[in-house]
């Protein structure tokens, strides 16, 4: 039998999608006994999955590849190679994934009340793209990291986690805090408030910190409900 070299009639061509479209890569090739197809992107073998499709029409010799749903993560280079007993043959294309700018946006600020001594931690959730510079302050005053004050980022495609732990704290730790971030697209900020408090004074500051907060009388009679007389422990309470 006749054994021929595969060679790429139609190789796969490079193409752009927004975020959250199926890109397909279509090619055709000739061979003789039938190749096996391989797919890679960034030069790792691909695997099939519920969004990775391959279909290979051995009549028309076309091979295709089909990505669901494909995000940044899926841009970059992909290679299709066919190869048999005579021989093997590859083609290679780009992909580029494009979302629309997201300027930053940020879900409700949460302010605290906890005891002197005791660890706190702001956490914060925004969508932006792309990805922001993020920058926590106290007071006004950028807060630099430190063994003390740990800032933590974590982005995924277009959501960013952040968050500011403060370990000990000090009566000094009470104020205002506020998350800034910046992107190309536009800037948002949200703003917490820490009040730190000592033994027995926390059910009665806590309760005052709340009406000054403009909280809804419901929230507050439910803490006065709530109100403890002997030991005081960390209270992390979000308010309205």
């Amino acid at each position: 039998l006749t054994t021929n070299r595969p060679t790429f009639i139609q190789p796969i061509s490079s193409c752009s999608i927004c975020n959250g479209e199926t890109v397909r890569f279509q090619a055709r090739v000739s061979a003789r006994p039938r190749p096996e197809i391989l797919w890679f992107h960034n030069q790792q073998l691909m695997l099939p999955s519920k969004d990775v499709v391959f279909h290979f029409d051995e009549s028309t010799g076309t091979a295709i590849l089909i990505i669901v749903d494909a995000f940044s993560e899926h841009a970059g280079q992909y290679s299709c190679q066919a190869r048999n007993s005579a021989g093997d043959a590859t083609c290679t294309a780009t992909l580029t994934v494009t979302s629309e700018g997201k300027a930053p946006f940020f879900f409700l600020g949460i302010q605290f009340s906890v005891s002197v001594g005791e660890p706190v931690v702001f956490q914060c959730k925004l969508n932006a793209y792309p990805s922001p510079k993020v920058t926590w302050f106290h007071n006004n005053k950028q807060i630099p990291q430190s063994l003390r004050k740990i800032i933590k980022n974590k982005n995924c495609m277009d959501m960013h986690d952040s968050s500011l732990e403060v370990k000990d704290v000090l009566e000094e730790d009470s104020g205002s805090y506020k998350i800034f971030a910046i992107n190309s697209e536009g800037s948002a900020e949200s703003t917490a408030s820490l009040l730190v408090i000592q033994g027995s004074e926390q059910n009665a500051k806590y309760l005052e910190f709340l009406r000054k907060s403009k909280c809804t009388r419901e929230h507050i009679e439910h803490m006065m409900q709530k109100k403890r007389d002997d030991r005081v422990k960390v209270d992390l309470r979000s308010i309205c």
